[in-house]
């Protein structure tokens, strides 16, 4: 399974990891796909062009140094060019299975809620009062999440806004409730961004609450029949 960011990571822009290679392929990797993945083609141009100058060089001064260079640089702008294709072809292969598994992590994780409205009004999701009414809001009437995620360690917390229909939204009551309230997209999905280095998220479907209030006590039909 590939490796994925731990859930304390979740965010929308998540860098793409390089697929992980082990042994001589890093050496290797680090020498031919230098000074990043995104830039090495250009680089490679570079070298074609620096062995293309100093062929022309060896043909106008004829010097061995020169046709050592001129063949030094011609190998390796070759051996860069095959190994930049087999990585891509790696890279390819490697990301979908990675998005998966950093999916499945953006859908097992809570994030704990700022902010709760029902059809404009605050609804205060420490109170069995407000959990009582956001449980029995009409299937239409909107909800507007807004939770917090960290952009990176340290950073102050961003907070990001969705909007669902009551019948989106699922209460789930925890044994232990959390502290405001926390919410889970068990249909998101990271996709990857129009940079190919950074992901994007999409926080589609359905809705998991969980409100900071322990279920509401179901009624004792031993009492109820007395």
């Amino acid at each position: 399974m590939p490796v994925t960011y731990g859930p304390e990571y979740s965010r929308p822009d998540l860098p793409v990891p390089l697929v992980p290679l082990s042994g001589v392929p890093v050496v290797v990797r680090r020498a031919l796909a230098w000074p990043a993945p995104e830039r090495a083609p250009a680089a490679t141009v570079g070298w074609a062009v620096l062995t293309a100058g100093l062929a022309l060089a060896a043909t106008f001064t004829p010097h061995p140094a020169l046709s050592a260079a001129t063949w030094l640089t011609a190998g390796f702008v070759v051996a860069r060019v095959v190994a930049l294709r087999q990585l891509s072809r790696a890279q390819c292969r490697f990301e979908p299975a990675w998005l998966a598994a950093q999916t499945r992590v953006l859908r097992g994780h809570g994030f704990d809620i700022l902010r709760c409205t029902v059809g404009g009004r605050v609804c205060d999701l420490t109170r069995a009062g407000d959990v009582a009414a956001l449980t029995r809001a009409a299937p239409g009437a909107e909800v507007v999440l807004e939770f917090g995620y960290r952009p990176a360690a340290g950073d102050r917390v961003t907070v990001e806004r969705v909007r669902r229909t009551r019948a989106e939204l699922e209460i789930r009551h925890a044994a232990f409730p959390p502290d405001s309230g926390r919410v889970r997209f068990p249909e998101a999905s990271y996709v990857i961004g129009a940079s190919g280095r950074v992901t994007v998220w999409a926080l589609a479907g359905r809705v998991l609450l969980t409100p900071a209030v322990a279920a509401p006590l179901r009624p004792d039909p031993a009492a109820a029949r007395a």
